[in-house]
């Protein structure tokens, strides 16, 4: 069942500019390519409301299914990006969310189990 997994992050205070920068360098030049070259995942894109690509910023993985998940945190080229993609994080403002697309198929099942 297509799944979309949504983390949002505010990067810590403390960061500098050039830190930022970095990072964001960093997400999209090897983190992205690496996620997106994952078996069953459809698109990565990152999202920013207000706070300067520092506050806000959402993850989108759009996957075949949830359990994409957990594969792509086991697949060896992706397990040595996750420290330094979470590192920047505040912990404290990080929330994560799996949401199912609503499709054909799920209102049929959902129809036929009642």
């Amino acid at each position: 069942m297509p799944t979309a997994y949504v983390r949002g992050v505010n990067l810590k205070d403390s960061l500098s500019d050039a830190e930022v920068l970095a990072y964001w360098r960093f997400l999209m030049d090897e983190a992205k390519p690496a996620f997106e070259r994952a078996s069953g995942v459809r698109s990565v894109k990152f999202y920013s409301g207000a706070g300067g690509l520092r506050a806000q910023i959402r993850a989108v993985i759009e996957m075949d299914d949830a359990g994409v998940y957990e594969r792509v945190l086991a697949d060896p080229q992706i397990r040595p990006l996750i420290a330094k993609i979470y590192a920047p994080w505040d912990m404290t403002t990080a929330s994560q969310t799996f949401l199912r697309e609503v499709t054909p198929e799920l209102i049929q099942a959902l129809s036929s189990s009642g």
